[in-house]
């Protein structure tokens, strides 16, 4: 393995699989398929070929729950595409565990239905979702994308980003340019790029308070994960 793929977040190794207590079939699979280890959206696209569609659930909640970054977002956006892109274009997108992709600029993508991957790499995208455990992933720029669903899962490495989610427990990381996140939902965590602000929420015991974060202003950085303590002032957190 080169010193490039071991600090590539985005890249799986049989040891990372072993630390995450996969199974033992699960584990031989990916040894037979990828002795020398593989990037995250190869092993997707080979787990959802094999119609191993659990397995493929079962790590992309692993990859998102320990190693999520923008490196995964672009990673997992190429695969869900890759996925679709030959595939005639479903109208109607609110059974559970869809798999939705669109490369083309100008794209709208709805869903309703739980624990769905959604992918966009085109400009200008709008994208929405309403089901629990979404896990959407856009690239271009000027996306506007919504999600009301708990426990989602959004990155966005586009500049000019307008992300917004209702739903609790919400991990957003919009690491392009001037992006723009409002949390209603409680318990989110963020991450911003460069000229990036959010709002997010707490509970003051009384009422909702919203409370802005500002990169480059009042000690927020870019790169860095922030929830609000039970003060409401935003603190670091090492992971999502």
């Amino acid at each position: 393995m080169t010193e490039t793929q071991t600090e590539n977040r985005a890249y799986i190794t049989l040891k990372m699989l072993r630390k995450w207590g996969a199974c033992q079939d699960g584990k031989s699979w990916f040894s037979d398929k990828f002795p020398q280890g593989a990037e995250y959206g190869d092993v997707i696209s080979a787990l959802y070929a094999d119609k191993r569609y659990d397995d493929a659930r079962w790590l992309a909640r692993n990859v998102f729950d320990k190693a999520f970054s923008s490196e995964i977002v672009v990673s997992d956006v190429n695969a869900v595409i890759a996925l679709t892109a030959d595939a005639e274009a479903d109208s109607d997108n609110s059974g559970d565990s869809a798999q939705i992709g669109s490369s083309g600029d100008g794209a709208r993508i709805g869903s309703s239905g739980n624990y769905v991957r959604i992918g966009s790499s085109g400009d200008s995208a709008q994208i929405g979702s309403s089901g629990y455990g979404a896990q959407i992933g856009s690239s271009g720029k000027y996306a506007q994308i919504g999600s009301s669903g708990y426990g989602a899962q959004i990155g966005s490495s586009g500049k000019y980003a307008q992300i917004g989610s209702s739903g609790d427990s919400a991990r957003i990381e919009a690491t392009g340019e001037n992006a723009v996140v409002a949390c209603s939902g409680r318990f989110a965590k963020v991450k911003l790029g460069k000229g990036g602000n959010a709002c997010l929420n707490w509970h003051d015991g009384k009422r909702v308070r919203f409370v802005p974060l500002y990169e480059g202003e009042d000690g927020i950085k870019a790169g860095v994960w922030y929830e609000l303590n039970s003060s409401g002032s935003p603190v670091e957190v090492e992971a999502a």
